[in-house]
């Protein structure tokens, strides 16, 4: 595979996620950045624009897309409460569509600037067929081990699944019985794959010790929501390196309540970002994050550079998802010139609370183009991808 050189205006570099103001031209070679270069030499250019990594959804219900809005006046239990809440009860009669609303939300994922995405998948084997045999890269689907048949989890149940999928999402670990939780978590290790789990969404789950009983029985990748964790609980999981996703959207909308977000940013703990049940919650990362930053700043945290590492993290599927030379080439690109990211002094400020889709100008992932907008760069560039890796 020969070289391509791209140069742009400029970008969010490294795990720092520094801005820097000046042209760069990456040499991409065999799927990774070889090497970061100032000036502007690229056979591409792109000096219109500047690069920061992929957005990255760490939690997402895909198949509610198909029922925007139903039930809108139900609590959370009635409508999204494994077997018997109203998400259930239709999305069972229409399986046969969700193949096309997969295909769908992940078209629009990538012209939003989504890279990587982390979906809790519904329906047990079933559903994980839906897609098997088509699953886009990057699109990481974790089997939900159900209960509705009220059978006793067994090894090579798992393993169905986890052929099927890229790990496992607890619904609640209040489902299981501490053994069935210890055989999930050393299944899916013996597979090789992750353990996300929802913890602690509500105050009734954490008083009936979700989170304990979870960690009790193993260490996962990632926990979900955590909206109703305790100081010591949260630098638990700082210090056994598990991830926590915020779904501060859902939380506001199921009114779950709001975490504890000043210990959080103080814990040091990671924290990477979802949008949660699509059905009624629009997956805007963007607005996500313009969230979490406005209920920060009223918790006296104010440090944006903190949010915008949240909206790219993808750790808890196992990506370093930032740019840097050796890396894989997993680039946003941004307009940039005219736009208001240019006249803004504060690039992380206004990134959080402007970006939006109309400043995606093209997606790559592992050096080859997922998305490319209509300017005539960016289809000049998405032209010279596609040379590039025939």
């Amino acid at each position: 595979m020969k070289e391509l050189t791209i140069t742009v205006g400029g970008g969010f570099l490294g795990k720092d996620l520094e801005f820097l103001e000046s042209p760069l031209t990456l040499v991409l070679h065999e799927g990774t950045i070889e090497s970061i270069e100032k000036g502007g030499s690229g056979s591409i250019d792109l000096r219109t624009h500047i690069i920061m990594p992929p957005l990255s959804n760490m939690h997402v219900h895909i198949l509610d897309c198909l029922i925007p809005e139903e039930g809108w006046d139900l609590d959370i239990d009635s409508v999204v409460g494994e077997p018997y809440g109203l998400k259930y009860t239709l999305l069972r009669k229409r399986l046969e569509e969700c193949s096309g609303i997969i295909s769908a939300f992940i078209r629009e994922a990538r012209t939003s600037g989504v890279g990587f995405i982390a979906e809790f998948r519904e329906f047990d084997i079933n559903g994980l067929l839906i897609d098997h045999d088509r699953r886009k890269k990057h699109h990481y689907v974790l089997a939900m081990p159900s209960r509705i048949l009220k059978r006793k989890l067994t090894v090579n149940y798992l393993k169905k699944m986890l052929e099927l999928s890229n790990g496992v999402g607890i619904s609640s670990p209040l489902y299981f019985d501490t053994d069935e939780l210890k055989t999930i978590f050393r299944t899916a290790r013996e597979s090789g794959k992750a353990v996300f789990s929802h913890v602690s969404e509500t105050q009734e789950t954490w008083s009936e010790h979700d989170f304990r009983k979870l960690m009790e029985a193993g260490s996962p990748d990632a926990v979900v929501h955590g909206v109703w964790l305790t100081e010591e609980e949260i630098y638990e999981l700082k210090e056994k390196k598990v991830t926590l996703v915020l779904c501060p959207r859902s939380n506001l909308w199921f009114l779950s309540g709001i975490p504890n977000l000043y210990v959080i940013y103080e814990s040091g703990v990671d924290v990477a970002l979802g949008t949660d049940n699509c059905g009624w919650i629009k997956p805007d990362l963007w607005r996500e994050a313009e969230i979490l930053y406005l209920l920060s700043r009223n918790k006296k945290v104010n440090d944006p550079s903190w949010i915008l590492k949240s909206l790219v993290n993808a750790s808890p599927v196992g990506v370093e998802n930032f740019i840097e030379e050796g890396k894989e080439a997993n680039v946003l690109f941004l307009r940039y010139a005219g736009t208001v990211l240019e006249k803004a002094r504060n690039k992380h400020v206004a990134l959080i609370k402007r970006g939006d889709k109309e400043l995606i100008g093209g997606l790559v992932l592992n050096g080859e183009a997922a998305y490319c907008g209509e300017y005539p760069a960016e289809k000049a560039l998405c032209n010279s991808l596609r040379d590039y890796v025939s």
